[in-house]
């Protein structure tokens, strides 16, 4: 018997659909092995796994003449092959789930003259068996991590949570019919998709708190305990006198901590959060939990220029700015902050003893005695971590002649930690005296150190 024609599909609207031996309306196959009988200008539908496979036979009994079925050339058209594929002998298989319609036609003749004798239709739902399929999780602790921004109060974030399906099919969010889920507690704001056998779990919304995520996958229904708690770490930020030592500790977390120092040797820290200062400088001390991370950025200073940097911490953030007011107590200006800071904690006067000094001045005593840092401020400093607490910023409107027209100074006070990602990667930024994080300057502004 002659074979013609490649494969084809056509969607339709809802069928009905004959078994081999049973012709039964909208009847669900859920066998290995599903053959289908279908009537002439009929139109069925059927239900199956992915993997199942089965033949697709036309009813021919209506013809008379069962001689000529010889010469009958059989034609079968399939819309998604992705979905299913069906041979030139009507052979078809399931491939993955969706919906797509299969049509058959049977011809009657010799050479190129064809007589139409047979059409029928078939949409098949292809749908997985979840009889034994499980997760690899039934509970989920979401722990929310810190993001600051200028150290006001922090955004917390949990990352995302993932959720193996076992299944042997290959489970995708394409069809929403497919996979469903609800929360018991909206305040949490999760959302959630499935791609290849993995669900994501997301949580948008800044809260604490439990729910239950009820997941309905292809008609079978799993639940999930989860849990979103916010975990911190004791400082973002520390000056620590060299040869002392601080503990650091993280609330929210009870499991173990996988505590490092990008520099041990500037300072260490031990498996219990404990930080001791080797040496000057600067580095990020970092606690991994699971696969997240939080972070402190520590300098490590003398006991006068943490004194001098934690005064003009304070005078910048609890004093008035005032430039007509700026010998007075309480009251600041830049230059004033700097010579008030210095001289309380340090003795250090700027060769003014009984009067603020001002910008320019106190530049010109830093370049006097060659305390001026060769190449001045710059990101590259900040990104190295070698600019110091109690360092000084000099802007000037001249860029060329830096000494000429000095109009503003700024003390750095150390670094703020501002987040680690997932692979370790710190950011941080300066914090400076009166202007917390964030402050910009040109590059190449000058830059002094007053005291080492």
């Amino acid at each position: 018997m002659s074979r013609l024609k490649p494969t084809i599909i056509y969607l339709i609207a809802t069928i009905t659909f004959s078994m081999i031996i049973l012709s039964v309306c909208h009847l669900n196959v859920h066998a290995a092995v599903s053959d289908i009988t279908v009537n002439k200008d009929e139109t069925a539908t059927v239900t199956v796994n992915t993997g199942d496979t089965g033949t697709i036979r036309p009813n021919l009994s209506y013809v008379e003449d069962q001689t000529a079925s010889d010469s009958y050339i059989y034609y079968y058209e399939s819309y998604d092959t992705g979905i299913l594929t069906v041979d030139n002998n009507g052979s078809y298989s399931a491939v993955s789930p969706g919906t797509t319609t299969v049509s058959v036609k049977v011809y009657s003749g010799e050479y190129n003259t064809y007589g139409y004798i047979f059409s029928a239709t078939i949409q098949f739902t292809v749908t997985i068996d979840m009889t034994n399929v499980t997760l690899s999780s039934y509970d989920i602790h979401s722990y929310m991590y810190p993001q600051y921004d200028y150290r006001r109060n922090p955004y917390y974030s949990a990352p995302e949570a993932q959720i193996t399906i076992n299944s042997a099919s290959i489970i995708s969010n394409t069809d929403e019919t497919n996979f469903t889920y609800t929360c018991s507690n909206p305040m949490l704001g999760i959302e959630a998709y499935v791609y290849d056998n993995i669900i994501t779990i997301r949580q948008y919304i800044n809260t604490t708190g439990t729910g239950i995520i009820t997941f309905n996958i292809y008609g079978k229904e799993f639940t999930v305990n989860y849990t979103a708690e916010k975990v911190d770490i004791s400082d973002q930020s520390l000056l620590l006198v060299k040869k002392k030592q601080h503990t650091l500790k993280v609330t929210g977390y009870s499991g173990d901590i996988i505590w490092t120092s990008s520099n041990p040797e500037i300072a260490t820290v031990s498996s219990n959060g404990v930080v001791k200062g080797k040496n000057i400088g600067n580095v990020i001390i970092k606690a991994k939990i699971g696969d997240q991370y939080l972070g402190c950025a520590v300098s490590v200073t003398t006991s006068k220029l943490k004194k001098v940097a934690e005064r003009a911490n304070y005078i910048g953030t609890h004093w008035t700015y005032s430039q007509e007011k700026r010998t007075k107590k309480g009251y600041y200006d830049c230059s004033a902050l700097v010579w008030k800071a210095y001289k309380e904690k340090a003795g250090l006067n700027f060769s003014s003893p009984g009067y603020p000094s001002v910008a320019l001045s106190e530049a010109k005593w830093c370049k006097a005695r060659g305390r001026m840092i060769k190449g001045g401020m710059s990101y590259k400093k900040i990104q190295k971590m070698t600019v110091n607490p109690g360092d000084l910023l000099f802007k000037s409107t001249d860029m060329k002649h830096k000494y000429n027209d000095i109009y503003h100074v700024e003390m750095f006070t150390g670094y703020f930690c501002h987040s680690v990602d997932p692979d370790g990667t710190a950011y941080y930024s300066p914090i400076w005296a009166a202007r917390g994080t964030f402050y910009t300057w040109e590059e190449g502004s000058l830059l002094g150190r007053p005291m080492k």
